[in-house]
C-alpha cells in the first residue's frame, strides 16, 4: 500500500506510525488529568455498555491522550491526512473507521454501526472542517440507528495554546492541568423523523457548549 504514496508521504507515514505515538505519550505524560462527570458516565453505561462521545474538533488532542488504550472507535477521513492519523491513533489503542462528514461519511458511519458490542465510539461533531462548534447530523444518525447514549464531552486546559486553524485547535501546555468533563447522556429515538433532527442537533450542541 505504501507504494501508492510519494517518498515524502512515506516519510510522514513512518514518523506518524512510530515517532508520533511516542511523542504524544511523552508530551501527555507531563499533564495532570482530572476527571469530571464520572457519575454521568456511569448512568449512561447503565443504559448501554457502549456510549458515543460527542466533542468539538478543537479538543481532539487532549481527549486522544486521555482515552488512550481504551479501545475507543473513532472516524478518520479517507484522505492522506486521515491515513497518517489512522496509523498514529491505532498505535494508541484506538479503532479507526475510515470516512468523514465531507468524504465517504456514510460508509464510515455504517462501519461504526456494525462495531462489536465492546468499546465506546467517539465523533468530532463539528469536524473535520466546520462550521466550528456546530453539530452535524452524523452523530444523530449513528446514535439513533445504534441506540447508543450520546455523552457530551470536552476538556478544559489550565494553560493552552490555540492554533490559527479553522477551529482554533487547543494544545494544552506542558505540565498544565487538563480536566475532562462529561455531561448527562442524551438518547436519540430510533428512526427519528426530519422534524426531530434539528431538535436533537441543537440539544447536543448546547450540551457540549454548556460544559465549557
Amino acid at each position: 500500500m505504501d507504494r501508492d504514496f510519494s517518498f515524502r508521504q512515506r516519510v510522514i507515514l513512518f514518523l506518524a506510525s512510530y515517532l508520533g505515538p511516542v511523542l504524544l505519550l511523552l508530551y501527555g505524560f507531563t499533564w495532570r488529568i482530572k476527571w469530571g462527570g464520572t457519575d454521568e458516565l456511569r448512568k449512561a453505561k447503565k443504559v448501554s455498555n457502549k456510549v458515543l462521545y460527542a466533542f468539538w474538533h478543537s479538543r481532539l488532542l487532549g481527549l486522544c491522550y486521555a482515552h488512550r488504550f481504551q479501545g475507543v472507535g473513532i472516524m478518520v477521513s479517507k484522505s492522506f491526512d486521515g491515513e497518517w492519523i489512522t496509523r498514529l491513533v491505532t498505535k494508541l489503542g484506538y479503532k479507526a473507521y475510515r470516512g468523514s462528514a465531507s468524504r465517504d461519511g456514510t460508509s464510515g458511519l455504517l462501519e461504526m454501526m456494525k462495531a462489536p458490542p465492546a468499546g465506546d465510539l467517539a465523533l468530532t461533531v463539528d469536524g473535520p472542517k466546520g462550521p466550528v462548534e456546530r453539530v452535524k447530523s452524523g452523530v444523530i444518525t449513528l446514535a439513533s440507528r445504534g441506540t447508543f447514549p450520546v455523552v457530551p464531552i470536552t476538556i478544559i486546559a489550565e494553560k493552552a495554546w490555540r492554533l490559527k486553524s479553522w477551529d482554533r485547535f487547543m494544545v494544552p501546555k506542558p505540565f498544565s492541568t487538563i480536566t475532562v468533563l462529561r455531561g448527562p447522556h442524551i438518547m436519540i429515538p430510533p428512526d427519528i423523523g426530519k422534524d426531530d433532527l434539528e431538535k436533537y442537533r441543537s440539544e447536543i450542541e448546547q450540551a457540549i457548549a454548556g460544559l465549557g
